[in-house]
């Protein structure tokens, strides 16, 4: 009887291993890439001239490109949005990440319901304010911002914050005359501060006669900050909504009516 010669056996495992390996390697540069093109992306800056439809994805129709120029000379890129005839203006400063194309569709909401001139720009170092960022100029350029809504006829000017722009919001009160129709804290933080300083709003002193505050009550250090503030404004002077969520600054806004309303309500109080 004729034996047959025995077949090579399937060495499987290492070839297995190895693509095994090699689709791990794929996913994980995959991810990486990912990541990092988030990061680029969240820190790209654009000249502050730039079109805001080429540094912002969702634009409102009467959206303007505006710039402010700083104390010192340094230019900021901001956004105009709402009749060029309002009554009433309403400067908007966003938290620390955000920049105005984050906020600019809102902006166009409020325009379009209570008819103010919204004015939004982005801080130092960030989106269309290339250049080194400073915290501490933002009660400054945030003065500057209310300037330039004066200088186009508009003599009621409010001031809303969100996160950590409630510090400089409420840092700048102080020296800001005369005084906005209006303030509206939302998800307040008092304190902030980066390499060139600290900013601290939490004094609480300059407080017009017209303050509106909402938080998310989940959260305690906000929680405990708004009611810093309702305890500083005199009784009958000061609206308050507390929210059941832990939802913060931008996401407080977008993801609750009542937020939103309150926010309309608070401009149409000018």
């Amino acid at each position: 009887m004729t034996s047959l010669p025995d077949r090579p056996r399937r060495r499987t495992g290492p070839t297995v291993a190895l693509i095994v390996v090699l689709g791990l390697g794929l996913v994980v540069a995959a991810a990486a890439a990912r990541v990092g093109w988030g990061y680029l992306e969240r820190h790209r800056t654009y000249a502050p001239s730039t079109p805001l439809t080429v540094q912002c994805d969702d634009v409102p129709a009467d959206a303007e490109r505006v710039t402010l120029t700083g104390v010192d000379g340094f230019t900021l890129g901001a956004a105009l949005v709402g009749p060029s005839d309002a009554a009433v203006g309403l400067v908007l400063r966003q938290g620390a990440s955000q920049k105005i194309c984050e906020w600019l569709p809102w902006a166009g909401r409020v325009a379009d319901e209570t008819g103010a001139r919204v004015l939004l720009f982005d801080r130092r170092g960030r989106g269309s304010s290339p250049g080194q960022g400073n915290l501490s100029a933002e009660p400054e350029d945030t003065r500057r911002a209310v300037a330039h809504l004066r200088s186009l006829g508009i003599e009621k000017v409010a001031l809303a914050a969100s996160s950590m722009g409630n510090s400089i919001m409420f840092a700048t009160l102080p020296d800001l005359e005369p005084p906005p129709c209006a303030v509206l804290a939302i998800s307040p933080v008092l304190t902030s501060g980066d390499s060139q300083g600290v900013v601290d709003g939490s004094a609480l002193t300059g407080l017009p006669e017209n303050v509106w505050v909402t938080w998310e009550t989940e959260g305690p250090g906000v929680a405990a900050n708004a009611a810093r503030i309702v305890e500083r404004v005199q009784p009958g002077e000061v609206h308050a909504l507390p929210v059941d969520t832990h939802h913060h600054s931008r996401q407080l806004v977008l993801r609750h009516a009542s937020v939103q309303r309150f926010f309309l309500e608070a401009v149409r109080s000018c």
